[in-house]
C-alpha cells in the first residue's frame, strides 16, 4: 500500500443540502483525476461513494462515504498529494452524521443547487464548519440546469453569509448553454465537453465577458489584500497584484477563513 506523508494528505468534506449533487460531484472528480475508469451517475447506482442498497435504491446518501483521488499541486512544486473526498448526507434525517463526520476534514466543499441557493441545511453545514474552525468553499451544482443562475446564487450566499463570499471563477454561458468558466485567477477561459474527460481546454476570455472578468477580478484581488500590507502595499502600487503573489495569496487567505471562494460544476457532463 502507497504511503503518504502528512503534508501531502488533504481531507475535504463534500457537504451541503440534500439534492443539491455531492455525490455525483464526488463521482466526477475521481473519474477526471483517473481514480475510476468508470464514470459513476447516481441515476444507474454506480458512484463509488453510495454503495449501500439503500443508498442506491432511493439514490440519496444515508451515511459518511469515502473516496480519494491523487493530483498534483501548484503550490507544492508540483508535487502529488491525496484527496480524501469525505462524501456526507444532505438530508436533515441524517445531517448528524454529517457534522460528526466533518470534524476529520481539513476544509469543505459546500455544494449549492445553482437553481435554488442558500437552503436549510446549507446554513447548518456552514455552522458546523464555524463551530470546527474549518475553511470552506461553495461550488455551484447542476449549472446546465433550466433556470440556474450564478447571479441569483451569488446574492443569495452574500446575503446569508456575506461579503466574504466571492467568486473565483464566471460562467460562460448559461443554463443548457453552460460550457466553462472564467478562472479569475489567472484570468483564462477553461471549456469543457460535454460528458469528456473532465479537463478543460485553456483559452483567452471571450470578449464578451472580458470587462465583466476584469471587474470580478479586482474584485478579487482586493479581497485577498485586505488586511495583508505587503499585498496590499503591491495593489496600491501596481494596480493589481502578479499571479505569482495572488495565488498563495488566495491559499492564504482561504485558509484564514477571509474568502469563502465560489466555483461551478454540471458533474452530470462532467464539466
Amino acid at each position: 500500500m502507497k504511503s503518504y506523508l502528512t503534508k501531502d494528505i488533504r481531507n475535504v468534506g463534500i457537504v451541503g443540502h440534500g439534492g443539491t449533487g455531492k455525490t455525483q460531484l464526488v463521482s466526477s472528480l475521481l473519474y477526471t483525476a483517473g481514480m475510476t475508469q468508470r464514470w459513476g451517475k447516481v441515476a444507474e447506482g454506480s458512484t463509488t461513494t453510495d454503495w449501500d442498497e439503500e443508498e442506491i435504491g432511493r439514490k440519496i446518501s444515508i451515511q459518511t462515504g469515502l473516496a480519494y483521488a491523487e493530483w498534483p499541486c501548484t503550490l507544492c512544486a508540483g508535487n502529488t498529494v491525496k484527496i480524501n473526498f469525505i462524501d456526507l448526507p444532505g438530508y436533515s434525517t441524517f445531517v448528524t452524521e454529517a457534522k460528526a463526520s466533518l470534524i476529520a476534514a481539513d476544509a469543505a466543499l459546500i455544494a449549492v443547487d445553482a437553481h435554488v441557493g442558500a437552503q436549510v441545511t446549507t446554513e447548518k453545514v456552514w455552522d458546523y464548519c464555524t463551530e470546527y474552525d474549518i475553511p470552506r468553499a461553495f461550488v455551484l451544482t447542476q449549472m446546465d440546469r433550466e433556470l440556474a443562475s450564478f447571479e441569483r446564487s451569488m446574492e443569495s450566499l452574500q446575503e446569508v453569509f456575506g461579503r466574504n463570499v466571492v467568486a473565483l471563477q464566471l460562467p460562460i454561458g448559461t443554463e443548457r448553454g453552460f460550457r466553462g468558466v472564467i478562472d479569475l485567477v489567472s484570468m483564462k477561459a477553461h471549456m469543457y465537453k460535454p460528458d469528456g474527460d473532465g479537463k478543460p481546454s485553456i483559452e483567452e476570455i471571450p470578449a464578451a465577458l472580458a470587462d465583466d472578468a476584469k471587474e470580478a477580478h479586482e474584485k478579487l484581488v482586493e479581497m485577498i489584500a485586505e488586511g495583508d500590507d505587503a499585498l496590499m502595499e503591491e495593489f496600491f502600487r501596481e494596480g493589481t497584484i502578479p499571479i505569482a503573489d495572488l495565488i498563495p495569496g488566495v491559499r492564504k487567505a482561504i485558509v484564514a477563513e477571509k474568502i469563502f471562494p465560489v466555483l461551478m460544476a454540471a458533474s452530470l457532463h462532467n464539466y
